[in-house]
């Protein structure tokens, strides 16, 4: 809030939550970091080190609050007959679709047994999110890219999560190989952007980077130069 006030936001609190302040997953992060910048990215652990960090995104902390249960049961077994009847029986409601492979069927319901709801605390018990995490990383985010999107110094042509297609050049202090920092993807010569992750490049060194579609398309494009920097 503070940060989207100094561009002339204003707001108004209706309710709110108070959560203890900390830096949990420095070290964590930091430790991924440096493994993932000794492999190149075509190396699955570099892969694996950038799912891990991602997790923590929103993934996990912010994914829904509804959890779903699969099953399997043996049709020509009689004890998992009478399982699958009385969980029916009990959860019925809760089913939310079914698949039948020879002898064997295959259900996916909610699962609500671990879901208990305070009145006295106003909090459910047995989620396995955080709220306060997730939206703490996706604010930090946004904070941090504010300062390249709402920059005067230059025109903002395309932006991503963690990626900006620019036409200067950004400030050295935003620009290198530590955890945070910037770093130029390439230079770019012609390009359109016509929605998010669907766009075409052409690039300084001659390469065509179309996002989603065919390649070797004719191109009829008016923007001259930009400098892409990505995270």
């Amino acid at each position: 809030m503070n940060n989207a006030a100094r561009f002339g936001y204003t707001f108004e609190v209706i309710r709110g939550y108070k959560f203890q302040k900390g830096n949990i997953f420095k070290e964590y992060i930091g430790k991924l970091y440096q493994l993932r910048l000794q492999y190149s990215k075509d190396n699955p652990l570099n892969l694996n080190c950038k799912l891990l960090m991602n997790s923590l995104y929103a993934a996990k902390p912010g994914m829904k609050t509804t959890k779903s249960v699969i099953e399997m049961f043996d049709t020509t077994d009689e004890f998992d007959r009478q399982l699958l009847s009385d969980i029916l029986d009990t959860y019925g409601e809760t089913l939310q679709d079914y698949i039948k492979i020879d002898n064997h069927l295959i259900t996916i319901r909610a699962d609500v047994n671990n879901f208990t709801f305070s009145e006295r605390n106003d909090m459910y018990h047995g989620l396995d999110v955080n709220i306060a995490i997730a939206s703490a990383v996706t604010a930090g985010g946004r904070m941090w890219m504010s300062q390249i999107k709402n920059n005067p110094k230059y025109n903002l042509y395309y932006s991503d999560t963690d990626s900006a297609v620019i036409d200067a050049k950004l400030d050295n202090a935003f620009v290198g190989s530590e955890l945070g920092q910037f770093k130029l993807e390439y230079e770019i010569n012609r390009a359109v952007f016509l929605a998010p992750k669907v766009y075409g490049l052409h690039t300084s060194d001659g390469k065509v980077d179309i996002s989603p579609g065919k390649r070797n398309c004719n191109w009829k494009i008016k923007i001259k130069k930009k400098v892409n920097y990505r995270k």
